[in-house]
């Protein structure tokens, strides 16, 4: 370890910068039927931001290992692997927590991409839909709503477990990790392939079908609007998680629609930029369009304000998810990070509605100004 830290140049800036990034994109991938990470690029991206060769590297892998029972172990021993390890120690001797966290994410998507490229390589999305929606209640795809966030919570698991021992460098526990990260994901995938083949083999699939626009002009259109609709989706990800903007248009809109205290306002859109929010800020917004037919639902003042203040006024659901509860848990999630929940708490109803609607109308807004400009 010494010598490699000795031979690294790195530029903590552009490195942290290219990890978060990395982790939230592919997080934000994997929420599409059948996507599957690219998982050799990045290690080679990796190395050049730490101004090493791919033989220096090799070399230091080869040492880590040399003398344990892994040191024949060809998982073990994987460049692409241990780079990510040794991210992992790296940003924790520099109290870059944050970066840790998204590195140990993207340790997870890396190797649930290598396990599903193994098990499913040429892959069926209306059957991968099907079966994403008809799992056994106690399967992990099934339990945390969506495969994000199913890596996102083994991320977690890890993070609780192994973090003193990335710190420390403890190799045994290490060696350790690397087991038990990839035996839970290999689970998880191997009973997700086992119910893919079984219902492409009967025939159980979820087609995916557009009605042809001189049969019924209304579902078209309604396609069109809600296939926009997700590229705006991405592209408000990225600037919100990746790049960290705040939409200041979007911000004033949803001030003065809801008379927040400017205070409040910025703690929460502040707070929005965790990575860790990324897939419920997916979700939110794709309950957002889900029901909308007409572009002018988006781009009419009033019918876009009526529209969303008609969302956040639903008291009750049968639905697991609806778009007032995925905002509160986005909300509550934030007020979480910023320890504000106890002051939440100590709101009247109406404040708290406020606060809630703040951020509903925010995500909506940034939504409105990006389709309605363009």
């Amino acid at each position: 370890m010494k010598i490699l830290l000795q031979s690294i140049k790195p530029n903590d800036q552009n490195l942290t910068r290219y990890i978060v990034r990395q982790a939230a994109q592919e997080l934000s991938n994997l929420s599409e039927p059948c996507y599957y990470s690219k998982t050799k690029k990045f290690y080679f991206d990796i190395i050049n931001h730490l101004g090493i060769s791919n033989e220096e590297f090799k070399r230091f892998v080869k040492r880590n290992y040399s003398g344990t029972k892994a040191e024949t172990w060809k998982l073990w021993n994987d460049p692409a692997s241990n780079v990510l390890i040794f991210l992992m120690h790296y940003f924790l001797t520099k109290n870059l927590v944050k970066e840790y966290m998204a590195t140990m994410v993207y340790y997870m998507i890396v190797h649930y991409s290598r396990l599903m490229h193994k098990q499913i390589a040429y892959c069926d999305q209306d059957a991968f839909k099907f079966t994403l929606d008809n799992l056994t209640k106690t399967h992990l795809f099934y339990r945390e709503k969506t495969i994000p966030n199913s890596l996102y919570f083994l991320s977690n698991e890890m993070i609780k477990r192994f973090t003193n021992d990335f710190k420390s460098w403890n190799l045994d526990n290490i060696i350790m990790f690397i087991s038990v990260s990839r035996h839970r994901i290999s689970q998880s995938i191997k009973s997700f392939a086992e119910h893919y083949y079984a219902n492409r083999k009967d025939g159980r699939i979820i087609k995916t079908h557009i009605e042809e626009p001189d049969s019924d002009k209304a579902n078209m259109y309604q396609y069109q609007v809600q296939e926009r609709g997700q590229k705006v989706i991405d592209q408000a990800l990225n600037k919100i998680i990746v790049y960290k903007v705040i939409d200041q248009k979007a911000f004033n809109d949803a001030k003065n629609f809801t008379k927040i205290k400017t205070s409040i306002a910025t703690l929460i859109v502040n707070g929005l930029s965790n990575d860790i929010h990324l897939n419920s800020i997916k979700i939110a917004l794709q309950l957002y369009i889900k029901d909308i037919k007409d572009v002018s639902t988006i781009c009419n003042h009033n019918k876009y304000y009526d529209h969303v203040k008609k969302m956040m006024a639903i008291k009750r659901s049968s639905a697991t998810l609806f778009f007032k509860s995925q905002i509160n848990s986005i909300l509550m999630s934030i007020l979480s990070d910023i320890k504000m929940v106890d002051t939440y708490k100590g709101y009247t109803q109406q404040t708290q509605f406020i606060i809630n609607s703040f951020l509903a109308f925010y995500l909506t807004s940034i939504i409105k100004n990006s389709i309605c400009s363009s």
